[in-house]
């Protein structure tokens, strides 16, 4: 399945917001390889007994995504948190890639 994804951009990096309802960190694997960002997450089980559903509208038991990089992005300083099934990351830009405030002098 594709997770819905909302993505904020800020001055100082990305923060994507996907939903991954049952999703919980024993189960996500989020990890960058060629500028491909890949989130994936298993659907955990239903704890306890065994049981067989009466009733399904969740078809998949995973989801899966997978956004290219720019080279602005600090690959190596991504941050990650999931809580509820709501994963989210922040994907810091290079220093070289923030705005910076130019200072104007008065000329004499």
């Amino acid at each position: 399945m594709v997770p819905p994804v909302d993505v904020y951009e800020t001055d100082e990096g990305v923060i994507l917001v996907a939903d991954m309802p049952g999703v919980g960190p024993e189960t996500l694997d989020v990890r960058v390889e060629d500028n491909v960002l890949y989130l994936r997450g298993e659907i955990a089980e239903v704890p306890g007994e065994e049981v067989r559903p009466d009733y399904v509208e969740v078809r998949g038991r995973e989801y899966f995504r997978a956004f290219t990089l720019g080279p602005e992005f600090d690959q190596e300083k991504i941050e990650a948190t999931v809580k509820h099934g709501v994963l989210r990351l922040f994907i810091p830009k290079l220093e070289t890639e923030k705005p910076r405030k130019i200072e104007i002098k008065v000329a004499g």
